[in-house]
């Protein structure tokens, strides 16, 4: 018996102990609680409190931007009035200057007409005084002239009375005597019959000669010179100069050709013809005809006076633009031409530049 009230007093004191955890557990919730609302409150006051000092600030920047704003419209209004100001005084100013101008120029137009009516009143004095003295120098003048005149005109008469008489002696003399007469006439036809024959015949001479000797009207330039005897020189200085160009240009670019410059194959092509040129007139064969053909300005015609050149032969240079107004005379001019180039004892190269304005009739 007495065990079980012990038990019971354990269990009861166990009991007891557990409740008094379970209070202080509460006690300890409770208090946990209290601080979390504690803290929440804090929180909550110290964020109304930001939020009131935002405002705060918002509200003084605010406040600022609007001083900011009614002192920058101040400035403007006193910029607008000081602007306004200083165009009142410019107006001001300017008005006065054009006033001062303007007593200016009708002081100087006043004084201008009366420096003009002076000058005109001194000038015409004077004109009034240099026409007195130029009409007494006038008067003396033609005095002296017609003095002059006078004495000139009775010295010629004189001169010319003698000179009629000496002709009008001589005229009579011839007309008396028949055979002076005769002489005479005889004398001033033959004078005129020998000028006449021998223009004439100087003149047929010399076509006769330019046409046997001379180059003809189609060719438009030669190495040949225009005629057999004109162009040896000039031919000779050109053959040295264009062996020394040539040789010079051989050493830098090896084409062989001087000035011109060619694409490679087509150079090769032409120092071809030019060698092939150079055996057929050392063989006197017949030469070939070629036909160069591209836009102007690419330097056919040169590259055929270079190749004429190298192959050692005279050139000349035709354009077919003159064969066609010839008319029916373009068969015997060409004849000539060829004719011509046959004389050429070193062998010719004929160029005819624009050829297709005659062949492709």
């Amino acid at each position: 018996m007495y065990k079980q009230e012990e038990t019971r007093q354990q269990e009861i004191a166990a009991k007891k102990l557990e409740d008094q955890k379970i209070l202080a557990q509460i006690e300890m919730e409770k208090k946990q609680v209290d601080y979390e609302e504690k803290k929440k409150a804090a929180q909550q006051n110290a964020q109304v409190k930001s939020q009131i000092l935002k405002y705060e600030d918002e509200l003084a920047r605010k406040r600022m931007q609007a001083e900011h704003e009614a002192q920058r419209m101040r400035n403007q209004e006193l910029v607008k009035m000081q602007e306004e100001s200083a165009i009142r005084l410019e107006q001001i100013r300017r008005a006065t200057e054009e006033q001062i101008q303007a007593l200016r120029r009708k002081t100087e137009e006043e004084k201008a007409v009366i420096d003009r009516e002076t000058d005109r009143q001194k000038a015409f004095a004077e004109a009034e005084a240099k026409a007195i003295e130029k009409r007494k120098s006038l008067d003396v003048t033609r005095r002296l002239l017609e003095d002059k005149f006078k004495a000139e005109t009775e010295k010629w008469v004189q001169v010319i009375n003698t000179t009629f008489e000496h002709i009008g002696g001589g005229v009579k003399t011839i007309l008396t005597d028949q055979n002076k007469l005769v002489v005479a006439v005889g004398g001033v036809t033959a004078l005129a019959a020998g000028i006449y024959t021998t223009r004439e015949g100087a003149r047929v001479v010399w076509g006769y000669v330019d046409r046997i000797l001379g180059q003809p009207s189609l060719i438009r330039e030669s190495s040949r010179g225009r005629y057999p005897w004109s162009g040896s020189f000039s031919r000779a200085m050109g053959t040295m100069t264009s062996k020394l160009k040539n040789g010079s240009n051989l050493g830098n670019n090896g084409n062989g050709f001087g000035d011109v410059i060619l694409n490679p194959s087509l150079q090769k092509r032409v120092k071809q013809l030019a060698n092939a040129t150079a055996n057929t007139k050392l063989h006197q064969a017949p030469f070939r005809n070629m036909l160069f053909y591209g836009p102007p300005g690419t330097g056919k015609t040169m590259a055929a006076r270079e190749l004429a050149r190298k192959s050692g032969l005279d050139y000349a240079l035709m354009t077919g633009g003159d064969v066609a107004p010839l008319g029916s005379q373009a068969v015997t001019k060409i004849h000539q031409l060829f004719d011509w180039a046959k004389k050429s004892n070193r062998g010719l190269l004929l160029f005819i530049d624009e050829a297709d304005a005659f062949l492709c009739e």
